[in-house]
């Protein structure tokens, strides 16, 4: 008997499993994923750590365009629904609902542009392993991200397509803007972010778009302090030791609590710009923590 209870259809088994796909381009998945390469670069090699950094500024700057068109065009979801959820076993129903979600606002799909900005600029940034290999893991986990998009029905096939070329076209620009030579000018794609940002915080204001307007402060946040420590402390962030466990969950601690905070609209519009500051400073500072850390051992 129970293991009948537990049984679904093709298509709620089909509709669950890219729910748990979609996750993989979630923003908070993205950026604490971006944190921990960036904390163990060290330890992979040379390149890592500056990548991961690179990453995170080309994630801010893609979720804070998506947000600009998304407050601008302001086109509703699909309101149709692939399966109803609640016919899942458990948790599952109520996970699965969370995911087929149809709020908030369709063009262009950010799981879409920042799965393609992220694992796109890790791909190309990146040196370990075959380049090839590489490539094929990036592409893969692009186009599974976006197909989940429309097989939860939360996007139109144009809301994928535009964010897969539209994140394409930020890994170009943002690495472009970032390669300076031999160094890394992280902050300049920082700043880059948040100028895109101060456009989505007019466009959501002049829209009347509140949610929207809280996430372009904290993408205005977000830039603002991770360019400012890059263009303090960049090369020694780079030198870095690798961070360990205890420093590392202190930090991812205090800065996802702010994030978190921002995002929840706890601490209102500025409290928000700031937070998100902080945090972001906290998880690109957390190397020279280890460094001082390690020195008074």
């Amino acid at each position: 008997m129970g293991t009948a209870a537990l049984l679904v259809t093709p298509t709620e088994l089909a509709v669950t499993a890219f729910a748990f796909v979609t996750l993989l381009g979630d923003a908070w998945v993205l950026f604490v994923g971006l944190a921990l390469g960036y904390w163990i670069g060290p330890r992979i090699d040379e390149t890592t750590r500056p990548a991961a950094a690179t990453g995170i500024a080309i994630a801010t700057l893609a979720l804070t365009v998506v947000l600009a068109a998304k407050s601008y065009t302001a086109i509703p979801r699909p309101a149709a629904m692939p399966i109803d959820p609640a016919g899942l076993p458990g948790t599952l129903s109520g996970f699965v609902a969370g995911e087929l979600d149809s709020g908030g606002f369709s063009f262009p799909s950010g799981h879409a542009t920042g799965a393609t900005a992220v694992y796109g600029s890790l791909g190309l940034l990146l040196t370990v392993g075959r380049r090839r290999w590489r490539y094929l893991l990036a592409g893969g986990a692009i186009g599974l991200i976006s197909l989940s998009r429309l097989v939860l029905q939360v996007h139109y096939p144009r809301d994928v397509l535009a964010g897969m070329a539209l994140g394409a076209g930020l890994v170009a620009g943002g690495i472009w803007v970032v390669r300076d030579g031999d160094r890394w000018r992280v902050d300049r794609g920082f700043l880059l972010a948040g100028v895109a940002a101060v456009v989505g915080v007019v466009v959501a204001w002049q829209g009347g778009h509140a949610e929207e307007l809280r996430h372009g402060m904290i993408g205005v946040g977000t830039a603002v302090g991770g360019g400012g420590v890059w263009y303090q402390y960049g090369e020694r962030l780079i030198s870095g030791p690798a961070v360990s466990v205890p420093i590392a969950a202190g930090g991812l601690g205090v800065a996802g609590g702010l994030w978190i905070g921002a995002y929840e609209g706890l601490f209102g519009l500025i409290g928000a710009a700031v937070g998100s500051a902080v945090g972001v400073a906290i998880i690109l500072g957390l190397p020279l923590a280890e460094s001082w850390r390690q020195k008074r051992a």
